[in-house]
């Protein structure tokens, strides 16, 4: 079975990078083969609504185990540049989720999101050869342990603000990111004790990360 790419054109917004696009994403679809056995998966680009768009200009959803969505800002005159430099990192993240869903992983509550982030994070690293997501940009010099001792609490419950503790809809208690910057430190020090590979650290169970 194969991955379909379907760019999502009614707009025309797109019609200039289409090219583009396809390139990159199957460049992007190669380096993420090299740790995943990967098919089935719907691919879908389409336009930004107005207003929601992502600062960085790209930004995508996994939305089940066979679908994933890229959006692009096609109002950013450095759209070319975002796409080159920015769609493998956000299409691994992505997949990443696609696959840990199809491993049949929760993310219901607050701790198993804080992880499904921070793999997918990580995973973004990983295949971008080094490169931290910029997410992080703002929150090197922020203790990461203080962060989760203050969430400690909520780790079991349902229904969090993601809002809140990830896109930092009140910073002023919770910087924005911290829930990613959480799960990556996690998913870090975790594989500083276990050297395991990729496959087999995206069906782990979250809770085994906060037992170390």
């Amino acid at each position: 079975m194969a991955i379909i790419i379907s760019i999502l054109n009614a707009t025309g917004k797109l019609s200039r990078y289409t090219p583009l696009i396809e390139n990159k994403i199957q460049y992007s679809l190669g380096r993420i083969r090299d740790y995943f056995a990967i098919d089935c998966i719907d691919i879908t680009v389409t336009p930004y609504h107005k207003g929601d768009e992502s600062p960085s200009g790209i930004g995508g959803y996994s939305l089940s185990p066979y679908r994933v969505e890229l959006l692009l800002d096609c109002d950013r005159e450095d759209l070319d540049r975002i796409i080159e430099s920015d769609l493998l990192a956000v299409l691994a993240h992505e997949i990443h989720h696609s696959i840990r869903i199809s491993r049949g992983i929760s993310s219901e509550t607050l701790g198993q999101q804080i992880i499904t982030e921070g793999m997918a994070c990580h995973f973004e690293v990983v295949v971008t050869g080094g490169r931290m997501p910029s997410l992080f940009d703002n929150l090197k010099d922020c203790d990461w342990l203080a962060l989760l001792e203050q969430i400690k609490p909520l780790l079991n419950k349902k229904n969090q603000s993601v809002n809140k503790y990830f896109l930092g809809s009140d910073p002023d208690d919770f910087p924005k990111y911290a829930g990613y910057w959480i799960g990556f430190n996690l998913i870090s020090r975790y594989l500083e004790k276990y050297k395991i590979s990729e496959v087999e650290l995206v069906g782990l169970d979250s809770q085994k990360f906060y037992n170390i």
